[in-house]
């Protein structure tokens, strides 16, 4: 599994929690898909969920090379399968970037406490 990137990523939970109370729909909405939004409203401790999201999508960007490459924040998706654990899903200009490049795969770890959320990404072109 040769690695293409790798990226990481930490965040205090307490920022992503001021720009949600001074922005509210107008950040969710440009940060994260509908799907997010609504796995981590309906979650217990929700600042630490849009917390480790952001740091996910932050760390994909620096895995992927692709700060400059017109990614929008809603074109990555931090989604949990029960049992299986977080996966990026890559949508339009995202997901165009990674073939252009080789990216098969995308593996992801997501931490957080009371105080803040991390995130690790390694792009590899292998699909397992």
């Amino acid at each position: 599994m040769p690695i293409l990137g790798t990226g990481t990523e930490i965040v205090e939970c307490v920022r992503i929690a001021k720009m949600i109370e001074a922005h509210a729909e107008q950040f969710l909405e440009r940060v994260y898909t509908a799907n997010e939004i609504a796995y981590c409203i309906g979650a217990a401790n929700a600042t630490q969920h849009f917390a480790k999201r952001w740091a996910a999508k932050e760390a994909t960007m620096k895995a992927m090379r692709c700060r400059n490459q017109g990614v929008r924040w809603t074109e990555i998706e931090i989604d949990v399968c029960p049992g299986e654990g977080p996966t990026i899903v890559l949508a339009g200009s995202a997901a165009q970037w990674a073939e252009q490049v080789g990216i098969e795969k995308l593996h992801v770890s997501l931490g957080a406490c009371r105080t803040h959320a991390t995130a690790y990404v390694l792009a590899t072109d292998e699909l397992e």
